[in-house]
């Protein structure tokens, strides 16, 4: 008797351990409405994500985000949906080649902007004459 005592004793934190460290179906799910919410502009203003806005139809947006998900639909057909609605402006940031060129066109603009102060500043230095007298 003391031995299935202690048995039980052992298991039965194991066993809760184990339960903790597995997420939940509902805590996936949670985060994939977050995140297709979050990966969205509200409609009404283009300026905040559907996450955080308090307009109507962002509400109306995270309850048909929230059902879509339960029902079973892919983050593809929800996000396809939306852009169906509303055009690609709807996601906050662009998909595919627009996306590459959103990060890489500016950081091209910065280092060639670098480079024309650099060629300005030389091209301003090499034409200074040496023999100036120095004023104390």
């Amino acid at each position: 008797m003391i031995q299935r005592a202690t048995l039980l004793f052992l298991l039965i934190p194991l066993a809760w351990a184990q339960t903790m460290n597995q997420p939940s179906e509902d805590s996936t799910q949670k985060e994939r409405v977050r995140q297709l919410e979050d990966s969205m502009l509200a409609p009404c203003c283009w300026a905040e994500s559907v996450a955080v806005h308090r307009s109507e139809i962002a509400v109306r947006m995270r309850l048909e985000i929230a059902k879509s998900v339960s029902e079973g639909k892919t983050d593809r057909e929800i996000l396809d949906h939306y852009k169906s609605i509303y055009g690609a402006r709807i996601m906050r940031e662009p998909e595919g080649g627009a996306r590459l060129l959103v990060y890489i066109v500016p950081a091209i603009a910065s280092i060639a902007g670098l480079l024309v102060v650099l060629v300005v500043i030389r091209r301003l230095l090499r034409h200074v004459p040496a023999d100036l007298p120095v004023h104390p």
